[in-house]
């Protein structure tokens, strides 16, 4: 599922580079960050003008119906319940196929797999920290070394925390290219939080390293104490929901706290609508931010479940995930607390906080995102002259 998914938009027909023939290499569409990413990189795409093909050589999975809805997006895949490593009917059309203006994988094996792909530029993005050090990627990357020694040059990062990260595993310089998450999100003067409201937002699956809801559980039986009118509403489903239940059961402050299914598509202003702070990370903290709400991080698989600060404070293009090395850490209640100290204080977090998220509005990403392909092929049709 794709929380916050917003209607399709007329396109604007961007194509004033080079680029336009795009092929999307992905294993397949399992629910997952780097599959919502395609989703929305998908749409933007076909709706700016742009051919784009998306092949995925392993399965389809539950977020292929979002991709096979986009108006003249190509998808190409054997979805029939089995999930072979490599399904060579897809294997074969990629071989086959015209040749793109741009291959753009999402993982080392997507990378090896695009080399089959006729392309004049070959990007790759790189969206976990680990992803080039992993065991299993192994074979995988000496693959890429013997088929090209400068495959490196082709990765594109997420933030310069994950192209640290790369540069560690592979031992070399790497270059500072950056596509953060695209991110669809509403008008820029769209203000959905308030210093008046009492009501705070957690948006996210329910797994075991998403420590910071048994926090803030406890946070609220001291809130209440300060303003009975605080409430904590947590959206989200997954397989620690029932020991989430019963912390909520047991807690002083249970009343006030409530559970929600996962919003459906395009639920963002009912959810966000007159809140007073949003915990959280990744792309629903950037459009919460992005809509007026002030943001407070969370560390996934941290037992005292400390944050990183509030999302403006976190360094270029982080999402509050925390793979980097965070110089210090808060109590979440501490934020929470510090905007209650006076309205002054709370826009300010606020408006600072909307200002980071409107660098992962989905225009300027992917703009900027097509001006770096588009300089890659300038460059590779000047060195074939």
């Amino acid at each position: 599922m794709i929380p916050f998914e917003t209607v399709e938009k007329q396109g604007k027909n961007r194509t004033d580079g080079k680029i336009r023939k795009i092929a999307l290499v992905h294993k397949h569409m399992k629910a997952g960050g780097v599959e919502a990413l395609i989703v929305r990189m998908s749409r933007w795409l076909a709706e700016n003008g742009y051919d784009v093909s998306v092949y995925l050589y392993s399965s389809g999975g539950p977020l292929l119906k979002h991709l096979q809805q986009i108006n003249k997006l190509k998808v190409i895949v054997r979805d029939n319940g089995k999930e072979p490593t490599l399904d060579l009917s897809v294997l074969n059309q990629l071989v086959r196929s015209d040749q793109y203006d741009l291959v753009y994988s999402f993982s080392p094996s997507g990378l090896l797999l695009s080399y089959a792909v006729p392309a004049k530029v070959r990007l790759s993005g790189v969206y976990q920290p680990e992803m080039y050090k992993l065991e299993r990627n192994k074979k995988i990357i000496r693959a890429l070394k013997a088929i090209d020694k400068g495959f490196h040059q082709k990765l594109v990062f997420m933030n310069p925390t994950v192209r640290r990260y790369t540069a560690r595993a592979l031992g070399t310089e790497l270059p500072e290219q950056f596509m953060p998450p695209p991110v669809e999100q509403g008008a820029k003067d769209q203000q959905l939080g308030s210093p008046h409201s009492r009501r705070i937002v957690s948006v996210g699956a329910i797994q075991q390293f998403t420590t910071h809801y048994a926090q803030v559980i406890e946070l609220m039986e001291e809130l209440i104490q300060i303003d009975p009118e605080f409430t904590y509403h947590i959206y989200g489903e997954g397989p620690d929901e029932a020991r989430l239940r019963k912390s909520i059961a047991e807690s002083e402050a249970r009343d006030h706290i409530f559970l929600h299914s996962m919003p459906r598509s395009g639920m963002i202003e009912e959810v966000l609508q007159d809140c007073f702070c949003f915990i959280g990370s990744g792309a629903v903290m950037i459009q919460a931010c992005g809509s007026g709400v002030p943001g407070i991080t969370s560390r996934a698989n941290d037992a005292e479940a400390l944050s990183e600060g509030y999302f403006h404070e976190l360094p270029p293009y982080e999402v509050g995930e925390s793979y980097w090395e965070a110089p210090e850490t808060y109590e979440i209640g501490e934020l929470v607390k510090n905007l209650l100290v006076s309205e002054n204080v709370y826009r300010k977090v606020a408006e600072r906080c909307k200002h980071k998220a409107r660098k992962f509005e989905i225009d300027t990403v992917m703009t900027e995102f097509i001006e770096l392909a588009n300089g890659k092929l300038t460059r590779e049709e000047k060195s074939s002259e």
